[in-house]
């Protein structure tokens, strides 16, 4: 499922999949905060570890075990629940931060947290919106939206900065998959062609897109 997924992803923008994200995937949280030197977040599914020196850039995706375990037994791709949804986004989440750093490193192009975050939660919303069309699942497609971007929480150690970034980039994709919607329901190739367009801006190129969408 884990491969089927970042196969998704990578097949929606046209990028390289030549990395397996399972080469790369620590599913032991002691492993985990071990590598992050103490900087990933206590009681936490899923993290992306970054680390850059003069040699070049280091990856691992921690995605927790035992949730990992629960998808894969509830095989959201073949039938999504409600109750599969929270850990199918994390999942998402991470996949999506992983392909995002890979692609930017083989562009030689800087990624920020921000930006990170923005484009997790578009491909959350945009994947699970895909499946519940494939799924025939229009009380999922009607209620998405608010379930994604409204009924929000956040980590209860995030600091400040963490929290204002994650608001920033939650409120920025809630724009700009509410103008999306209607074109992935109605004309899917055009949908993608957005997303990929929107996926090779620039940050501040993004965010002046999104601005510049009515609601």
């Amino acid at each position: 499922m884990l491969n089927a997924l970042q196969q998704h992803l990578s097949d929606i923008y046209r990028v390289d999949g030549s990395y397996d994200v399972r080469d790369f995937l620590v599913t032991d949280p002691k492993i985990a905060e071990a590598l992050s030197q103490g900087a990933m977040l206590t009681n936490t599914d899923e993290t992306l570890l970054v680390a850059e020196d003069d040699e070049g850039l280091s990856l691992s995706l921690f995605l927790d075990g035992e949730m990992l375990e629960r998808l894969e037994t509830a095989n959201p791709l073949d039938r999504l629940h409600a109750h599969h949804l929270d850990d199918l986004w994390k999942v998402l989440e991470g996949l999506s931060h992983f392909n995002c750093v890979v692609w930017k490193a083989s562009q030689d192009r800087p990624v920020s947290l921000i930006e990170l975050e923005l484009q997790g939660e578009i491909d959350k919303y945009v994947t699970t919106t895909l499946l519940a069309i494939g799924q025939a699942d229009s009380d999922l497609l009607n209620r998405l939206h608010g379930w994604l971007f409204d009924d929000v929480s956040y980590h209860p150690d995030m600091d400040e900065a963490g929290i204002d970034r994650y608001r920033a980039a939650n409120d920025y994709a809630a724009r700009f998959c509410r103008q999306l919607h209607s074109t992935l329901v109605t004309d899917g190739e055009l949908a993608l062609d957005t997303l990929r367009r929107f996926f090779r801006l620039q940050f501040r190129d993004k965010v002046s897109h999104i601005l510049a969408q009515a609601w």
